[in-house]
């Protein structure tokens, strides 16, 4: 047996040390992540058929005899899980399953009475790491734990998806019986548990599902949902949407080697589901139907695309002839001193002081110009855009009418925002 002190803040090393000498003691040093501690005791493990448990797990005397007899009766099952049960004899697990169109995790029989109801042996979607047995014939083909499920919650039901999708049943035992004090690692949920959730569901979601479901049904429902929520959802979801769109490069290669779609494909798809989820959730910004009119779509109407052209052309020839740069600071100008010694002292002391001002002076100065270049180019790419748009626009229509609005349909009565081609040209920002 291993026993993985995964950077616990009490006495538990001290306690298996000096109470189970037998057991194999890891200490991490730190917290890993319950896939990264997991890991280690994987790693270190030698035998065919590897079980995990968790800390906070009572488990009954047969309880790995029926997991192990299990998979041994079956070569096809890869992963095998038990029946979970609160202390007080409702159920906590009596297998996992992935729900609705957002992907959150769904427990079955929780909460309710254990009559038996859910004691059906069968595949599942997944089975929680509280008490999972796993064969090393799957671990050689589909790896360990992703450590980026970091420090809880998805780890479990990403391994099964890939033990499936590589072949292997992901069963329930349900004679195999357990008792969870769920959170006594954890801690209560709050805001510390539902943010791990969040991002686990999200990368779980990237990594998984093809691009038609991704666009079809995870986005409107995720957009319905942020929409509706409160500022406080909002602002844990923008955080969520930013750390994964940090992990797009690592998703596009994990999407890649499981077949759910090629890296070109994978890195367009996430980056643009990401960016509008993460655009939804800034102050201000309303779903389709909660707004009448779009403010910005305004500004570009009557800035951008006037009844003639100048004030787009002037804008762009403005932007060309700008300079940005900034000139180091100017000499100093010191008073005239009389002849002497002070003369010379106070002309030292000048010589200094300028030294040292172009020492700390113009190295800020030389990085202020490079921002400002970085600004006005990016701004003379915005205008060459909009220039670009209109063009393109002005030839779509017949001789002698006026061109439509940036994505307005200036046709009827009022103005009402409509998608067109210019919504998904390059420099425009997507409503």
């Amino acid at each position: 047996m291993i026993v993985v002190d995964n950077g616990s803040p009490d006495r538990t090393a001290e306690i298996v040390e000096a109470a189970y000498p037998e057991v194999r003691l890891v200490r991490t040093g730190y917290n890993l992540g319950v896939a990264g501690g997991n890991n280690v005791g994987l790693r270190m493990a030698r035998g065919e058929i590897l079980a995990l448990i968790n800390a906070d797990v009572e488990v009954s005397p047969s309880w790995l005899e029926y997991l192990v007899r299990a998979m041994l009766a079956d070569p096809t099952i890869g992963i095998a899980g038990a029946k979970l049960l609160y202390p007080d004899g409702t159920i906590q697990f009596a297998g996992g399953r992935i729900e609705g169109p957002r992907g959150y995790s769904y427990h079955v029989g929780w909460h309710e009475p254990d009559r038996g109801q859910w004691d059906m042996a069968g595949d599942v979607d997944f089975v929680t790491g509280a008490t999972l047995t796993i064969t090393r014939k799957v671990l050689d083909r589909i790896g360990y734990e992703d450590e980026k499920f970091f420090p809880i919650d998805y780890e479990d039901p990403d391994m099964c998806y890939r033990a499936r999708r590589a072949g292997f049943r992901v069963v329930l035992v349900p004679e195999a019986v357990a008792i969870h004090h769920e959170s006594s690692t954890t801690g209560a949920t709050n805001l510390s548990r539902v943010l791990p959730l969040e991002a686990g569901r999200l990368r779980f979601v990237c990594k998984h599902w093809t691009a038609q479901h991704l666009e079809q049904e995870f986005l409107p429902a995720e957009l319905d949902f942020v929409w509706s929520g409160s500022p406080l959802n909002r602002q844990v979801l923008q955080w969520v949407y930013m750390k994964t769109l940090r992990e797009v490069g690592d998703l596009t290669n994990w999407r890649a080697r499981l077949g759910v779609g090629d890296r070109v494909e994978s890195l367009e798809v996430l980056n643009d589901l990401l960016t509008r989820l993460r655009h939804a959730c800034l102050p201000g910004v309303t779903s389709p139907a909660q707004r009448e009119t779009d403010r910005v779509a305004e500004i570009l109407e009557s800035w951008f695309v006037p009844q003639d052209r100048s004030n787009s052309q002037a804008l762009f020839l403005s932007l060309c002839k700008m300079d940005g740069r900034v000139e180091p600071h100017r000499a100093i100008a010191w008073p005239d001193w009389p002849p002497g010694v002070v003369p010379k002292i106070v002309a030292f002391c000048q010589k200094v002081v300028r030294r040292l001002l172009s020492w700390y002076i113009n190295p800020i100065v030389e990085q202020q110009n490079a921002i400002n270049a970085a600004l006005l180019h990016a701004a003379e790419t915005l205008a060459q855009e909009v220039t670009l748009l209109e063009d393109r626009l002005a030839a779509t229509q017949p001789p002698g009418s006026r061109p439509p609005g940036l994505g307005w349909d200036t046709g009827a009565e009022g103005s009402h925002p409509v998608h067109s081609e210019a919504d998904d040209a390059p420099g425009c920002a997507s409503r």
